[in-house]
């Protein structure tokens, strides 16, 4: 897969992370909107102040060796494409974003590829 191709399937993966979900953004609750994010992952969040901010969010990987029930990355879902940004390729994904302006930080979560530790050292 390509840097986009992975964009594509790793920002989708992370509308389920529901702690930077556009909190205070009017949602239109129609079916298969679940935690839509903007074009390309991005995403709105509020600061203590209410200032609105842009977030790239995205999943490191979607890859996971754990099984938990309710999780769509979970490991016994035959149905999801595996993919994993590099470190290089998710840091120039959003360096680039933040130079044009599209975001102001990055939300990032990952399933477990591996061992806990490993998949967070990466």
């Amino acid at each position: 897969m390509n840097v986009i191709e992975k964009l594509e399937v790793l920002a989708d993966a992370a509308k389920y992370d529901v702690a930077c979900t556009s909190s205070g953004v009017q949602r239109s609750g129609k079916k298969g909107q679940l935690g839509a994010a903007h074009q390309a992952g991005c995403c709105h969040s509020f600061t203590p102040d209410g200032r609105c901010v842009t977030l790239l969010k995205v999943l490191m990987t979607n890859a996971c060796v754990y099984d938990c029930a309710y999780c769509v990355n979970r490991a016994s879902n035959a149905a999801v494409p595996r993919t994993a940004f590099t470190p290089r390729e998710l840091a120039d994904l959003t360096i680039g974003f933040y130079r044009r302006n599209y975001i102001e930080g990055l939300f990032l979560s990952s399933g477990v590829a591996g061992c806990p530790d490993r998949t967070t050292e990466l």
